[in-house]
């Protein structure tokens, strides 16, 4: 287990529940001096993403939306989220959302479009925030390839099963 927080100050929960407020302090503390291609502050594209799941009325989403790089991404582990008091769902829908090295890109958007709509959700909004060229400085071919990648992953989320 990883020792990222102090257990002291485990996230206020209601009804056993994780707080909204309590994972965007986890995103903001985990991504602290990360930044995006752009050179941006990495957590703005957490908290993008995360207030584009504010029309889905759905708070649990939100939670996923501003952790969905968490795991990805820096050092914390699901076992850490679990000890945290997040739930089964928020948890669930983060391992749909975690690419594994170990599986090719088309593996994984195949498992989040086959397991959840909900994560296909999150992820549709994720692949438009990362496929705004404004967001770049630069633009290099290898943008470009990442660029297509996305866009093929976007449209096959988009088609009916």
């Amino acid at each position: 287990m990883n020792n990222h927080y102090n257990n002291s100050a485990l996230p206020e929960t209601i009804g056993g529940k994780v707080m909204l407020g309590n994972a965007i302090a986890l995103a903001a503390t985990a991504f602290q001096n990360k930044t995006d291609k752009g050179g941006k502050p990495y957590i703005l594209h957490c908290l993008h993403v995360m207030n584009k799941m504010k029309y889905e009325g759905d708070e649990e989403l939100m939670i996923v939306a501003v952790l969905h790089d968490l795991i990805e991404d820096t050092g914390y582990t699901f076992t850490d989220l679990e000890v945290m008091g997040y739930s089964d769902r928020v948890i669930n829908l983060l391992v749909l959302l975690t690419h594994s090295k170990n599986i090719s890109y088309e593996t994984y958007i195949e498992q989040i479009k086959s397991n959840s709509e909900d994560a296909v959700k999150i992820k549709l909004q994720d692949l438009r925030h990362n496929s705004d060229i404004t967001r770049i400085k630069g633009l290099r071919e290898k943008d470009f390839a990442r660029l297509a990648k996305y866009h093929k992953a976007y449209s096959y989320l988009l088609e009916d099963n």
